[in-house]
């Protein structure tokens, strides 16, 4: 299957996020005087070149003060220091409404969910043989995305310190409205009556996952749901749960692996702001 990437033009990325933000009444400015030199679209709209350049902050300004998007129409780019504290003023809970909203409307009616790793450091591979450190090994953060099998949009994302739990710990903070009248697929890491079928259930919607043990009966198999998977497989809808695949490749690949910051937060921002970029760039 041919992998597939982003190809788009900066000024129209430019344009529909700053559409999006006004029609989604997102907060113009911090202070009640209104007098910032650089509002937050401005930065918002930043942040999303900035995944999209997958640089350090100081090349990052480098690039777009030489080459700037025709649709920025900014007189004075700011400094680097500017943009991180700009940055880190704004809290993870609102880059995560923002993945949120923009992976509203895509109609899908399947929605794939996929626990993965970002790298929280860079190191070489030669630096690595020189050290005798193991790249596998390098500390990371596991997310949780919620995919549209259509659209390719995020729907939601968590992001959290520890990197050896399990998905099904995230599933209280992602599961939501948007489960009603779903198909959520997920790996055999799912396969749980109460922890996965009966809360998807309760939001009105529909759990596939794999079972562990093939060779179990129906009789002896555990939980309504998992026997009705037993009995009847749903192939059709499981076999697009790849393309939660797609997106997270997607992701790495057009704007990198890892996630900048020291802290969890800065992190977090990060991660959930490349979410953001990737719901602006593959909407229609």
């Amino acid at each position: 299957m041919r992998k597939r990437t982003y190809d788009v033009d900066l000024n129209k990325v430019v344009a529909k996020t700053f559409k999006f933000l006004r029609n989604h009444d997102v907060p113009k400015h911090w202070s009640k005087t209104k007098n910032e030199r650089y509002d937050v679209h401005l930065i918002l709209v930043l942040y999303v070149l900035f995944c999209m350049a997958d640089k350090s902050y100081k090349r990052f300004r480098r690039l777009v003060e030489s080459c700037p998007p025709l649709s920025l129409r900014l007189k004075t780019f700011p400094d680097s220091s500017t943009l991180w504290r700009a940055w880190r003023r704004i809290p993870p809970r609102f880059y995560r409404k923002l993945v949120q909203l923009s992976g509203k409307g895509g109609r899908d009616k399947c929605i794939a969910l996929d626990p993965t790793h970002f790298q929280i450091s860079r190191p070489s591979v030669a630096y690595c043989k020189r050290t005798k450190r193991v790249l596998e090994r390098e500390p990371n953060r596991k997310v949780t995305i919620a995919t549209g099998t259509r659209s390719l949009r995020i729907i939601d994302a968590v992001i959290y310190a520890y990197p050896r739990r399990n998905g099904l710990d995230d599933l209280d903070k992602l599961l939501g409205s948007w489960v009603k009248g779903k198909s959520i697929v997920a790996d055999t890491e799912f396969d749980a009556q109460e922890r996965f079928h009966d809360k998807v259930l309760e939001l009105g919607g529909k759990g596939v996952a794999p079972l562990r043990h093939k060779e179990v009966l129906v009789h002896r198999t555990k939980g309504s749901r998992r026997k009705q998977l037993r009995r009847k497989w749903p192939g059709r809808s499981y076999h697009r749960r790849s393309l939660t695949e797609t997106a997270n490749s997607m992701l790495k690949r057009g704007m990198g692996e890892t996630l900048r910051g020291k802290s969890v937060g800065m992190q977090a921002r990060h991660f959930y702001m490349k979410c953001f970029t990737h719901n602006m760039l593959v909407r229609g």
